[in-house]
């Protein structure tokens, strides 16, 4: 299974001189180590994953998410397997996100403050006391396992908050401007030529894109990189209520009349999705550069078969995060 596509970072997947079996699922190779037998959900590199880690998050998502306001969804008026799927993957993405975070860590040689680990025991301590019988028997943890789970996740803390102190936060009003505009397209170049002849007359430019346009709506608001470099190019130089030239892009002919150059209540909100695309950018690169180094597989088998029973009322703990947030 590829586990980039269930997480932000992750997915590393070159070879590394071990003993596996392995079988096929869904046209992937999946490997299982023989020497860690069957109580490992996945690994990347010498990292495993423990079922007992698996299900102490999978029992936590299940219930942070099981509920809408104030409704239980875990019951026979939803559609519970689908729920479980959803939560299973949502489980998988985190964990995973942790553990490659972990992977960057060692590589860096970030570790933990004894006042960090102090701070983990302490709410390992609380938690792993407020799981009932239950809850430990689904889980199958001892405080230790919680004590392990929370350095992974508090190290996985420690190292997306350096990463994302190091993105650079300024933005340019040029870099974010969101702009308005009528729209025209037309995939033929005669029509094109047709159309530009128009505009050359005194056409009303709106009444000509509502008339032609092939797009399903001819006012748009955009901000850079919507559309190609070439479009970009040419009507992110446009001034407001000038129309641009016939542009050739997507098997087609664009034209556009600038409405507002630069919307500023947009633009300001364009800022906060460049930055979260910078942050996004700095996992993409440390996953680059681990995938050569690293080989990641899953037990699918394993994973599949873990289910919730159809009564989970006794499976109620949330805390997990909770508590470490408290203590950190």
């Amino acid at each position: 299974m590829n586990l980039r596509k269930r997480m932000i970072a992750a997915g590393l997947v070159t070879a590394i001189t071990l003993s596996f079996s392995a079988c096929t699922f869904q046209d992937k190779t999946v490997y299982f180590d023989t020497s860690s037998g069957r109580s490992t959900v996945f690994k990347i590199g010498d990292m495993k994953c423990s079922k007992k880690e698996a299900l102490l998050y999978l029992l936590n998502e299940k219930n942070i998410y099981g509920s809408v306001d104030g409704v239980n969804l875990w019951t026979s008026e939803f559609d519970t397997n689908t729920m479980t799927d959803s939560i299973k993957d949502l489980t998988i993405e985190h964990l995973t996100k942790v553990y490659v975070l972990n992977l960057y860590a060692k590589d860096q040689e970030i570790t933990l403050t004894e006042k960090e680990e102090k701070a983990c025991q302490d709410a390992a301590k609380e938690y792993y006391d407020s799981l009932n019988s239950s809850e430990r028997s689904f889980t199958g943890v001892r405080k230790k396992d919680v004590v392990s789970a929370y350095e992974k996740y508090a190290i996985a803390s420690k190292v997306y908050k350096e990463l994302m102190d190091s993105v650079d936060e300024e933005v340019s009003e040029d870099e974010a401007r969101v702009m308005e505009a009528f729209v025209l397209f037309v995939s033929d170049e005669k029509k094109a030529e047709e159309i530009q002849g128009m505009i050359d007359y005194g056409y009303t430019f709106e009444r000509l894109a509502a008339t032609y346009t092939e797009l399903d709506s001819y006012q748009v608001t955009f901000a850079r990189g919507e559309y190609s470099s070439d479009i970009d190019k040419v009507v992110f130089n446009l001034d407001t209520d000038e129309v641009s030239g016939a542009i050739s892009a997507d098997n087609g002919y664009y034209f556009f009349q600038c409405l507002d150059k630069y919307n500023e209540e947009l633009s300001e909100e364009n800022k906060k999705v460049i930055i979260e695309k910078r942050r996004k950018q700095v996992l993409d690169d440390i996953v680059t550069d681990l995938e050569e180094k690293y080989f990641s597989d899953m037990n699918v088998n394993l994973w599949d078969s873990i289910v919730f029973t159809d009564d989970t009322t006794d499976l109620e703990s949330a805390t997990f995060f909770a508590t470490l947030n408290k203590y950190l």
